[in-house]
């Protein structure tokens, strides 16, 4: 029995469209994440950026899911930023 999760191209289409969206917004690792990296970033930006990535996330959770023994904890988790996202950015 084999413990590897086969992608299908919509999933792996939606994992290409969500790291090509997020390019600009990555914190370089050595700077840290700090109060002044973050308020360098446009809110505005984060939420053109997360409807732009929306159903994308939503093909990852159903990805995450599928990892034994932690996927239902991370997909939930994700699903609970989400939440959190379409209050701070109502459609």
């Amino acid at each position: 029995m084999s413990n590897e999760i086969d992608f299908s191209s919509e999933e792996l289409d939606a994992l290409d469209r969500i790291d090509s969206e997020l390019q600009g917004l990555r914190v370089p690792k050595k700077a840290g994440l700090d109060l002044a990296t973050l308020s360098s970033i446009d809110p505005g930006d984060l939420c053109t950026k997360y409807r732009a990535i929306k159903a994308s996330l939503k093909i990852l959770v159903r990805l995450i899911r599928r990892i034994p023994k932690v996927g239902d904890k991370a997909a939930d988790a994700i699903e609970f930023l989400m939440g959190l996202a379409d209050i701070a950015c109502p459609a």
